[in-house]
């Protein structure tokens, strides 16, 4: 059973109370600059977090909007089927997102797009730059990761730099991710055709027709690996 309360400590817990509560106000009374300059403080910091969290909602929207907008100018400047032409259209309006937007999600995203532009136009080097800019950005999303990968090797294969093509497509050889893997043998088995080296070529193409019977590569693949 709870024990009772005396009418002794009854009085005693708000006297208790009531001597807190005046230090408390006398230490408020005290250090008043101090208490007002840390509260300040306080409110000032949850007001930043907001409109910095504001301001970085705002930020996404506008860049979405700006890609949108320069996507739809791209595919106007294309109906002329001059990707040079095309790529010159939008070329401002992407530096734009680039230099103001590229911390944020939708500017990365306008990064991949950009050098995809730049890869059509015949722009390889802006395109691999842009390329290895995004490999970083999307280091932790397979997914764009090994569409980057492949597209560097696009990318150095129109510089006719096959060594270097070679290379990213043998970082996509080893990749977990097996989707499109018979078109990466495919690319590989062909820039090692285009270096001459015909054993490893040759090796690729045999890969295709082994691993992938269903892949549309494998009938040329069985060709190519028996010439």
């Amino acid at each position: 059973m709870a024990q009772k309360l005396t009418r002794k400590q009854l009085l005693k817990e708000p006297d208790e109370f009531i001597t807190f509560s005046g230090k408390m106000i006398q230490w408020f009374t005290t250090y008043k600059q101090q208490a007002t300059l840390a509260i300040g403080v306080v409110i000032a910091l949850i007001v930043a977090t907001a409109g910095f969290q504001a301001y970085l909602h705002h930020a996404e929207n506008k860049a979405s909007a700006l890609l949108t907008e320069s996507l739809a100018q791209y595919q106007t400047a294309m109906k002329t089927n001059d990707p040079v032409k095309a790529y010159q259209a939008v070329e401002k309006s992407f530096t734009r997102i680039l230099d103001d937007y590229s911390a944020r999600h939708m500017g990365k995203i306008a990064g991949i797009e950009f050098a995809h532009i730049c890869f059509r136009a015949g722009e390889f080097d802006k395109a691999i730059a842009l390329y290895k800019t995004a490999l970083e950005d999307f280091s932790n999303t397979p997914f764009y990761g090994n569409l980057i990968l492949s597209c560097l090797g696009y990318a150095y294969e129109g510089k006719k730099d096959y060594e270097s093509a070679a290379k990213y497509y043998e970082m996509l050889n080893t990749s977990t991710d097996a989707s499109l893997k018979d078109l990466n043998l495919y690319n590989l088995a062909s820039v090692y055709e285009k270096m001459g080296n015909k054993e490893k070529s040759k090796e690729g193409y045999a890969r295709i027709a082994a691993e992938f019977p269903n892949s549309i590569y494998v009938e040329i693949a069985k060709e190519k690996s028996l010439g």
